[in-house]
């Protein structure tokens, strides 16, 4: 039995919960995490008041996500917010020599006043003529000026009171064989509606690079069909070869019992089996069927729905039919014996 070890970084693809369009892939993650935990109580009773039951309740979904490369979408998707493109009052920073006459000018056009602050550590407010700067008593001085203007930027407004987004996420791993090292499986987390924790740290340092995170709680989805509850996320292990994912299969009924000369029909259902914690799998719809063995007449089979007829005159001898049921790859095979009385 192979051994299996989950090795990388999740990669993440953030989308639209509603309308599924992208809005984050995080290539550069350099850690991610996720963990099911779920509260329980204990039911006592008797004498010693011995443990009688566990009733187990509140299960959670928690991801956290950091990511070495900066991006302008964390912020947002914290914030509740969109990146907005467009006009916008920034702060400008000029480093600038004043003239002999205590001249400057500006680079960009200002609203409102300059602050100077001079080498001498002193500081002056010049209103300034368009760009120009006239300053008292500081010819020849270098000065930084720092002054409001208007540019073109990408802007996120933090508002107090917008909670943080909901989300869909998926998180991509690579599951490799240890023998070879090579990538055998790709695990694969959906969250399709992931509330993010509104939590945004950005630590700025000089000897590091900053990095920025994500986290947040999965919500309960409800189950689009009858045969499971309502749900956090699905979990997707997708082969990267073409290898049959079953051990075995069963073709059921595996015997049919018929009298001749009546009319016949039977579904063949196939089913695929892994052992173990693995639920079987109907697979009737990826399988072929083809009949063998004896050449009685009138038994037919769908070569793709598995459905066996006959007709009333169709067998008017007792015979033994096989339909051999073959799953896509070719190398899983089960038989159906009908046996004609």
């Amino acid at each position: 039995m192979a051994i299996e070890q989950l090795v990388s970084v999740a990669d993440v693809i953030i989308r639209d919960a509603t309308t599924k369009a992208g809005l984050v892939l995080g290539k550069a993650n350099i850690s991610s995490a996720l963990k099911i935990a779920m509260a329980n109580a204990d039911v006592r009773g008797g004498i010693g008041n011995k443990l009688l039951f566990k009733y187990f309740h509140t299960k959670e979904l928690t991801i956290d996500i950091e990511q070495a490369q900066f991006g302008e979408s964390f912020l947002a998707l914290n914030s509740g917010a969109s990146v907005v493109t467009g006009a916008a009052n920034v702060v400008q920073t000029d480093c600038l020599v004043t003239s002999a006459s205590s001249c400057a000018q500006i680079t960009l056009t200002p609203v409102g006043d300059v602050t100077c602050f001079l080498s001498d550590g002193s500081i002056q407010t010049v209103t300034p003529s368009t760009k120009d700067l006239v300053l008292s008593g500081a010819p020849s001085q270098k000065i930084t000026a720092v002054y409001v203007t208007s540019k073109t930027v990408d802007l996120t407004t933090v508002e107090a009171g917008t909670p943080p987004n909901i989300v869909d996420l998926t998180l991509i791993a690579e599951v490799r064989d240890q023998a070879t090292s090579g990538v055998k499986k790709y695990l694969q987390i959906n969250i399709p509606s992931f509330q993010l924790s509104g939590t945004y740290d950005l630590a700025l340092s000089a000897n590091g690079v900053s990095t920025e995170k994500l986290s947040g709680t999965a919500l309960g989805v409800d189950s689009a069909t009858c045969s499971t509850g309502d749900y956090y996320g699905t979990f997707a292990y997708i082969p990267v070869s073409a290898t049959s994912p079953y051990t075995s299969i069963a073709a059921i009924p595996s015997t049919i019992a018929w009298t001749k000369s009546a009319v016949q029909s039977s579904q063949i259902t196939v089913l695929g089996i892994k052992g173990g914690v693995y639920a079987n799998t109907n697979i009737t719809t990826s399988c072929t069927y083809a009949r063998s063995g004896s050449s009685g007449s009138g038994i037919t089979v769908g070569a793709s729905t598995g459905l066996i007829t006959t007709s009333a005159s169709a067998t008017t001898i007792a015979e033994t039919v096989v339909i051999a049921c073959t799953y896509a790859t070719g190398s899983l095979v089960d038989y159906v014996n009908i046996n004609i009385t």
